[in-house]
């Protein structure tokens, strides 16, 4: 249940009431020290995101919004320097365009066929967690950077187009295994490390060059993080967007429960957690179909986190920023999506108070070999005006003897855990379980 006071998006630049009373902290993973505040004045005019050429009648130039082409125009490039437009998505759909009749079902298909499948005859698929890390800068630099699409077999790649294809899952594998974030996330934009997927992308486009950076957040102090310094990411995980896969065990013993404790050790509820035999005590061979008798999705068909069954769930606590680097690894050809979809994404963590920068709206979508750092600060609603000075011991961040938490309040700061929690600033009555 969503609460509608509960769910508040930053503008670009804005700073709450009583801001300007607190006393803002950089800090380190093992200490905090006083730095300077965070800047949050306007872009000078040489950046990049500088608001510049005010309309003399903002009315109206609200107005001739309404005329300008849709915000994705242009952004649906195709090849020999051709650009698409909203109907090339559909160029795969299952009828031709010319019998297409509905907008509001891009895919005009038939219900999809049961295969045979009754209802109440699966187990249900619980969610895996994403399973957060220390977010460390002294982590060694990876041996393996992103990988880029290649031929597989279908239907987890494509056997004859790479830009319909996607990387391997073995590649994606031992990716994602990796510890830690390389490049270390930024407060601007990463714009000197470029899209690892050039090459494929200019194949594709037939047009040469085609430059892009690593990083899908535009540049400049626009779409810089807000208030870096003090919501400083403690914890951060990856994921990577892409065509559906057979589930290789990646995050089963970042679970909180390891399948090893309660219900989910040996002969518990949910130790085994698929119909698949050999998947108990893991999530290794669960592959992509919605029932036992339909047949895999092919990776054209649906995207998900990490390409893999079940659905993912990250787990935080208020007062510990995280930040999730996502990777865009969907097919370079923007037709590649059985008519539905595009291949630009962008991510809205639901019900959150989230800087504008990180929430997600619809135009901050970023491009497949791309990744986009979504930095949430995981803070309760309130948090610059009421209890500021984190004294009230329901607004509290849970831990474990030993934790620490870096805290704004009177005396900024690491805290350490004292009887089970840390107190925090906000209103503890905005605290939701599920966002």
């Amino acid at each position: 249940m969503k609460s509608p006071a509960s769910e508040h998006r930053w503008p670009s630049r804005l700073l709450g009431s009583g801001v300007a009373s607190v006393m803002l902290i950089t800090f380190s993973l093992t200490t905090a020290s006083a730095a300077p505040l965070d800047d949050v004045g306007q872009p000078p005019p040489t950046d990049p995101s500088a608001f510049t050429n005010p309309p003399a009648d903002p009315k109206a130039a609200l107005e001739a919004l309404k005329t300008l082409p849709e915000a994705n125009q242009g952004a649906i490039a195709l090849p020999n320097g051709v650009f698409g437009d909203r109907t090339t998505p559909r160029a795969d759909n299952v009828l031709p365009p010319s019998l297409q009749t509905s907008f509001n079902f891009p895919t005009n298909g038939k219900p999809s066929p049961l295969f045979g499948a009754e209802p109440f005859t699966q187990q249900l698929l619980l969610f895996e967690e994403f399973g957060t890390e220390k977010l460390d800068p002294t982590t060694p630099p990876p041996t393996l950077t992103f990988p880029v699409p290649t031929l597989g077999p279908a239907p987890q790649q494509d056997p004859n187009n790479v830009a319909r294809s996607g990387p391997s899952s073995a590649a994606i594998e031992a990716f994602m295994r990796q510890p830690g974030l390389f490049p270390f996330p930024a407060q601007f934009s990463n714009v000197l490390d470029r899209n690892p997927w050039k090459a494929q992308i200019e194949a594709f486009l037939n047009r040469h060059p085609v430059g892009s950076p690593a990083e899908g957040r535009p540049p400049g102090k626009g779409w810089s993080h807000q208030r870096w310094n003090e919501f400083f990411p403690q914890v951060q995980f990856k994921t990577v967007q892409m065509g559906t896969r057979t589930n290789q065990g990646l995050r089963d013993r970042k679970q909180l429960h390891n399948y090893a404790n309660g219900e989910f050790a040996p002969g518990g509820l949910y130790y085994q957690t698929s119909d698949i035999p050999e998947t108990a005590g893991t999530t290794r061979g669960i592959d992509a179909r919605f029932h036992s008798k339909m047949p895999i999705q092919n990776h054209n068909s649906l995207w998900t986190f990490d390409g893999t069954f079940p659905p993912k769930l990250l787990m935080v606590r208020y007062g510990q920023p995280v930040l999730m680097r996502h990777y865009n690894a969907l097919p370079i050809d923007p037709a590649a999506n059985a008519g539905f979809g595009l291949h630009t994404i962008s991510t809205h963590e639901h019900n959150g108070h989230s800087p504008a920068e990180s929430d997600g709206y619809t135009n901050a979508f970023f491009f497949p070999g791309q990744y986009y750092d979504y930095r949430w600060p995981l803070q309760l609603a309130g948090y610059d005006t009421i209890n500021t000075t984190a004294q009230d011991p329901r607004a509290a961040f849970p831990c474990s003897p030993g934790e620490t938490l870096y805290v704004n309040d009177a005396n900024p700061g690491l805290k350490t855990c004292d009887h089970g929690s840390i107190k925090i600033r906000g209103d503890w009555r905005e605290t939701m379980s599920t966002h």
